[in-house]
């Protein structure tokens, strides 16, 4: 380190006037799948990755709901596809029907990284697409395999964040051995450790989704979780191979975006209304599902739009926590039995 490169230590701490903690919440650019940060989309080959994220693009640059479940904030939209080329691309686009007003940029080398964080730091895009970790920032000396490939996802993931960039990088994976036949084994669900690479390649990113095929002609959208996403949650997906159109498929094992927000409305309507509750005396007025109950409180938490307390009652063992709005003055009873219960 040079005298140059010195700073006094009181210059690197946070500024405490600024508080602890501070009600920034998440920045979803695609709720419930893509937040600030890189959302990195590990497949195996011809599973349609690249037409998943055309698609994702086109969301949200036209500020419409992706997969047809999932709300988007508008926001322009760039593709940096490295992986094909241009007229391949383009009649990926034309068979998609896209309108396409997102901008493109077609690679013959590797992008050149200082200008993708002058890029990510001009703030001109919300969402960028990046098709793939591979070809757009590997070189030679930081391919995937080497651990300078780590400090660079590190310092992009960090430049994404800061300015409310949401990046979907998509990501090849290891081939699988043979089995005893020959024959390569079919993943049926992608982890951290299938990325091609370096283990710690999972550790510099924000989120991460696995999509594999399924033997029903379908497809499973998996959380591998991280810092935004529960790790568990899965879509089933559905594509049609005439138009590369996909879809969220009619029966998930879980509830859906549009049941989530209807959920969270009814949550904030309730404690605007009754003031601080747990989530068990949400579920008692409200009926319905505690887990999911419990998730969009965690959710709504984070975003800002709901505060938690601890309730003080003198015992010992776990406490319990109360969410609501505004003024937390006292503390509202249970509901009583008689209260009409509706199911989410």
């Amino acid at each position: 380190m040079s005298e140059y490169d010195y700073r006094p230590l009181k210059d690197l701490i946070h500024d405490s006037e600024k508080g602890g903690v501070q009600d920034l919440g998440k920045n979803w650019r695609v709720h419930q799948f893509a937040a600030s940060g890189i959302v990195v989309l590990p497949a195996d080959r011809g599973t349609g990755k690249t037409t998943l994220m055309n698609l994702c693009c086109e969301a949200v640059q036209e500020g419409n709901s992706f997969l047809g479940a999932f709300k988007t904030q508008q926001a322009k939209a760039l593709l940096i596809q490295g992986d094909e080329p241009e007229k391949l691309s383009e009649r990926k686009f034309r068979r998609q029907e896209l309108k396409r007003n997102f901008d493109v940029i077609y690679l013959e080398e590797p992008f050149p990284f200082e200008q993708l964080l002058q890029t990510i730091q001009s703030q001109e895009y919300g969402f960028i697409g990046c098709d793939s970790l591979t070809t757009v920032l590997c070189c030679e000396g930081q391919r995937t395999v080497d651990s300078e490939i780590v400090d660079v996802l590190y310092r992009l993931n960090k430049s994404l964040v800061n300015n409310g960039v949401s990046m979907l990088m998509t990501a090849h994976c290891n081939k699988r051995r043979p089995d005893g036949n020959g024959i390569r084994r079919k993943c049926t669900e992608i982890e951290w450790d299938d990325i091609s690479g370096v283990g710690t390649i999972s550790a510099a990113v924000q989120d991460g989704w696995g999509l594999t095929s399924l033997n029903d002609g379908k497809f499973s959208l998996h959380a591998l979780g991280k810092r935004n996403i529960e790790p568990g949650t899965t879509w089933v997906l559905e594509r049609d191979s005439e138009t590369y159109s996909w879809w969220l498929a009619e029966q998930q094992d879980q509830q859906k975006p549009v049941e989530s927000e209807r959920l969270a409305k009814r949550v904030l309507q309730h404690v605007e209304q009754h003031g601080y509750q747990s989530i068990t005396e949400m579920v008692t007025a409200l009926g319905g599902n505690a887990k999911h109950a419990r998730l969009v409180c965690f959710d709504l938490f984070e975003q800002g739009q709901l505060q938690r307390h601890q309730r003080i009652t003198g015992k010992r063992g776990r406490p319990e926590y109360l969410y609501g709005v505004g003024d937390f003055s006292h503390v509202t009873h249970t509901p009583s039995n008689h209260s009409s219960v509706h199911r989410w």
